[in-house]
């Protein structure tokens, strides 16, 4: 009998140690669902910032040096809970956010409609409250990213002919433009 109840309190002793599993949300939070720079968050309903690591002013800044990367790839996501018409009014606030740094250039931002970044189903497999807000501004995002092949530059003509140079050098092929 001694021996089980030495037993019993050794196991309990080890099992108090461990660490508890992580729930699937936590490791998706820790793993692919973060925070990026130079991306711009709202809070869920509202056109008000969300809490970001970084300021709203830094990301226009970014965006303002990095404009001509960007021309084709600024889009605006929402949560299908959201409507289009605050999509609306959070695209009139972050073109005139942006319109401080980039004046001469007209600023088009698209939204991605009913198109969410994080699924509905992620988001209902947490019950925590500052959980479901945090991955609701998620999907309330002002996504600034570079396009994965950049815009075609426009290829000069380019004329080859056959030149006689001397006897020294021969025929060759010339290029001009």
């Amino acid at each position: 009998m001694q021996a089980f109840a030495k037993l019993t309190i050794f196991l309990l002793l080890i099992s108090i140690g461990l660490p508890a599993q992580d729930s699937e949300i936590d490791r998706l939070i820790q793993g692919e669902l973060k925070m990026t720079f130079p991306s711009v968050y709202f809070k869920h309903n509202s056109t008000d910032y969300a809490v970001m690591p970084y300021t709203v002013d830094s990301c226009f800044k970014y965006i303002a040096l990095h404009f001509e990367d960007y021309t084709n790839s600024l889009v605006i996501w929402r949560d299908s809970t959201e409507t289009e018409e605050l999509t609306n009014e959070r695209i009139a606030k972050l073109k005139a956010g942006l319109k401080k740094y980039i004046r001469s250039v007209k600023i088009e931002i698209h939204s991605m409609g009913n198109e969410q970044k994080v699924s509905r189903q992620t988001i209902n497999m947490t019950s925590d409250s500052t959980k479901i807000k945090y991955l609701l501004s998620l999907n309330s995002v002002f996504d600034i990213s570079k396009t994965r092949f950049p815009p075609e530059k426009k290829k000069k003509k380019t004329r080859r002919r056959l030149v006689w140079t001397g006897w020294k050098n021969g025929f060759h092929w010339s290029t001009s433009k």
